[in-house]
């Protein structure tokens, strides 16, 4: 094992490798308010809010790439759980995308008019 000294910025997992990275999972939404009654303005607050990352040091062998950000190990665990929502409240989560979805398009077809 490296020193981790040796490093200015070493990888806080293995501490064997210089980190060239951040974890990118969002560990604090600091948008008002978190939740949103429709799609329009929970847009509105993603364009203009500032959520915390957690911004664990990271090197290219420790971290996750998930389209596009890199998640280090404990995040990824999360993030793989999150995916595994139990089948009983898929059938809800389906609803609300399909709701979503049919506001999206309702929102279109207004500013297409």
């Amino acid at each position: 094992m490296n020193d981790p000294n040796v490093f200015s910025n070493p990888c806080a997992i293995c501490k064997t490798a210089e980190a060239d990275r951040l974890c990118d999972y969002i560990v604090e939404y600091n948008r008002n308010p978190i939740f949103f009654r429709d799609y329009q303005s929970f847009k509105e607050s993603v364009e203009h809010g500032h959520d915390s990352t957690c911004d664990l040091p990271l090197c290219t062998k420790c971290r996750t790439l998930i389209n596009g950000a890199d998640l280090c190990p404990y995040h990824y665990e999360i993030y793989k759980k999150a995916q595994n929502l139990p089948e009983k409240l898929r059938k809800y989560q389906r609803k609300s995308k399909a709701r979503i979805a049919q506001e999206m398009l309702q929102m279109s077809k207004e500013a297409a008019e």
